[in-house]
């Protein structure tokens, strides 16, 4: 399988009158169609990575590779889903849906509107966002991110405002969408569960400067049953990754 994303010894300092390490020597990987989760305490560097494969900064040293070509500092490579749905008020929901497309030159409403039915808004495309639910936003915007054409999507806590029955229904919804499309994915979770449940792979970060102190690989089965949240191996690794960065902040 190849790699979608692929990151050599990133370091990163943010400069200052106290200059903070960030990122020490830190190096993963995405493989095609593969659901790779960060996990590590807060404040830990998840953002600055994303930040620095979308390219908004730029690494003090190491490389990040898309697709096998250098894209340290360089921006369109990927789709991106923040915690906040980011829907534009004046527009309908259609017409954000569609927004990413008229960036990228070529508007397909026809795709934009089986999205939104398969995502089950349909009927809602002529709405504005202030008229659905936190959920259906967060569909929308995810919806958003699939009609861009990049294949790699950045997901930055984007159930972290929801209540938490919106959380695992929109845990199980998304999954659902992705089985169908298997873009290659780096998510950004402080829930275990949450982790656990959707990933193939998590990644543990130590406290800043953040390192990659343990990889896991998640065992379960796909498509995903919630069932599994009541298997003894998923309370077993739960308990290991809890100890896991638990150890890191205490060590910090």
């Amino acid at each position: 399988m190849t790699d979608k994303l692929r990151i050599e010894n990133l370091s990163h300092t943010f400069k200052g009158q106290s200059d903070i390490d960030v990122l020490d020597n830190l190096s993963l990987s995405v493989a095609d169609g593969e659901f790779v989760t960060l996990l590590g305490p807060s404040g830990s560097g998840k953002s600055t990575i994303f930040n620095l494969v979308g390219g908004l900064i730029d690494a003090e040293s190491g490389d990040i590779f898309i697709d096998g070509k250098r894209a340290n500092g360089t921006r369109g490579n990927i789709s991106y889903l923040p915690q906040q749905d980011s829907l534009l008020p004046w527009r309908t929901i259609e017409d954000n849906v569609v927004l990413v497309q008229e960036v990228n030159g070529a508007v397909d409403r026809e795709a934009a509107r089986r999205l939104l039915e398969r995502a089950g808004i349909g009927g809602y495309e002529s709405a504005y966002p202030d008229t659905l639910s936190g959920g259906m936003r967060q569909r929308v915007a995810f919806i958003r991110s699939l009609l861009s054409p990049q294949r790699l999507m950045l997901l930055d806590e984007p159930f972290g405002a929801l209540d938490e029955l919106t959380r695992l229904d929109m845990q199980d919804w998304l999954l659902k969408m992705w089985e169908t499309d298997r873009r290659s994915v780096l998510f950004i979770t402080h829930s275990i569960e949450e982790a656990l449940y959707m990933s193939d792979r998590i990644l543990i970060l130590s406290n800043k400067p953040a390192r990659i102190i343990k990889e896991i690989d998640v065992p379960f089965e796909r498509p995903r049953d919630p069932g599994i949240t009541l298997d003894d191996t998923f309370a077993k690794l739960k308990r290991e990754i809890y100890l896991l960065l638990k150890e890191g902040v205490q060590n910090d």
